[in-house]
């Protein structure tokens, strides 16, 4: 089968971007059994990194795409790259977020790709891509939503930090629920990769396409790292409100708290697009420390004693939350940050629904060092078993099955 994948930003194992690998997961196993051809969005600096999917044997066609611009002159270049997207977002017309990926040479390079290979099907990855859908000829479409954005900005709505952001998401959801059902019914079928996730598009629209539930695939290489005692991790990329709110959580509730009873509590945060403000704020933080960008993400995870993530806002699956158990590290979060990972406490995953509750549950855990680490062990081989690449594979080759 030919399958023509169209992706916001290149797939990636080592971009730090939980979407980008869990794209890359899929498209290296698929690349096995099908032809895979791939229409993305680049940065210049992913130039080096197309090699990576070659090597597979997946056909890349890249259209430039800057962003993530930094500075003033960054800053001016990104407002005039992105003028029509913006003027449509003031107006209530779209979402600059997904308006801004409307791109006419991604347009030309996705309707070449479909007339020089001529694929069975074709897979849009977010819906962030939508666009390109609409004009597409007679070939099976699938979207991947990755989260639901009428759902992200419906609870932004009602718990995201400040007045104001709350006024904004308030705004964008009732620009995302009248639009979202219209970009969704350009497909065949939709892959969501929570169960909750499913159920609130079934509950807000009807006559939607099938919605086939595939949670994304964990995959991290079988090692042994020492446990470094009374450290506490929180990892993720900063340009995205879920993860700088629940950073500010953690530094101004729950480690106060924690260290007021444990003084010797240390919190270790990974990630990329932190900024200014809240890295003072970390170094201002008694027994906060910011590392940036990590590497070597799996040794950082797996050396610490706990994961904790206080995440009120968002959708989809936190696979920094998988990972995490993935490397023998317990989490604890919330119930939205639980959503899609059927795992309890006996096998380390913990879920408190307040700072308070989140604070009081993070230091009787690392009370318990040992225990916490035995049902690590458990929570690694649960996780690998509910999200293997084989269980992904068999319900994304069934899926392909029922269009082709």
């Amino acid at each position: 089968m030919k399958i023509l994948f169209i992706t916001p930003y290149l797939p990636s194992e080592t971009s730090g971007h939980a979407g980008a690998q869990l794209i890359f997961r899929n498209i290296k196993m698929l690349a096995s059994q099908h032809t895979i051809i791939l229409s993305t969005f680049v940065n210049s600096v992913d130039m080096a990194e197309i090699h990576d999917l070659e090597k597979l044997g997946v056909t890349v066609i890249p259209v430039l795409y800057e962003r993530n611009r930094r500075g003033l002159g960054g800053i001016i270049k990104g407002i005039i790259q992105n003028f029509f997207p913006l003027i449509k977002s003031i107006l209530g017309l779209d979402i600059f977020f997904i308006a801004k990926y409307n791109r006419r040479k991604m347009k030309q390079a996705v309707i070449k790709s479909c007339a020089n290979f001529k694929p069975d099907l074709i897979q849009i990855e977010y819906n962030v891509m939508h666009h390109f859908a609409g004009f597409l000829p007679n070939i099976p479409k699938v979207l991947s939503q990755h989260d639901i954005s009428t759902k992200v900005y419906f609870r932004g709505s009602l718990n995201a930090g400040t007045g104001r952001s709350r006024r904004r998401n308030a705004r964008l959801f009732k620009i995302a629920k009248r639009l979202e059902f219209g970009w969704m019914k350009k497909f065949d079928k939709i892959i969501t990769v929570t169960e909750e996730d499913k159920q609130f598009c079934i509950s807000n629209w009807q006559n939607l396409p099938a919605i086939e539930v595939i949670p994304p695939q964990v995959h991290v290489n079988d090692f042994k790292v020492e446990k470094n005692r009374n450290e506490i991790c929180f990892i993720g990329s900063f340009n995205r409100e879920p993860n700088l709110q629940a950073l500010e959580i953690l530094l101004d509730e729950i480690i106060p708290r924690v260290k007021n009873n444990n003084p010797e509590i240390l919190l270790k945060i990974a990630g990329k697009y932190l900024p200014e403000k809240l890295i003072n704020k970390v170094d201002t933080t008694d027994g906060a420390n910011y590392f940036g960008f990590v590497q070597d993400i799996d040794t950082f995870v797996a050396s610490s004693t706990l994961f904790v993530a206080p995440i009120f806002i968002g959708a989809g699956l936190k696979m920094k939350l998988t990972h995490s158990l993935a490397c023998g590290t317990p989490v604890l979060t919330t119930p939205i940050g639980a959503e899609g990972i059927n795992i309890g406490p006996e096998n380390g995953l913990w879920i408190e629904k307040t700072p308070d509750a989140l604070s009081e549950k993070c230091f009787e855990l690392v009370k318990n060092e040992v225990e916490l680490e035995q049902t690590g062990i458990r929570g690694k081989k649960e996780v690998n078993r509910f999200f293997s690449p084989q269980s992904v594979n068999e319900k994304l080759n069934t899926l392909y099955g029922t269009l082709i």
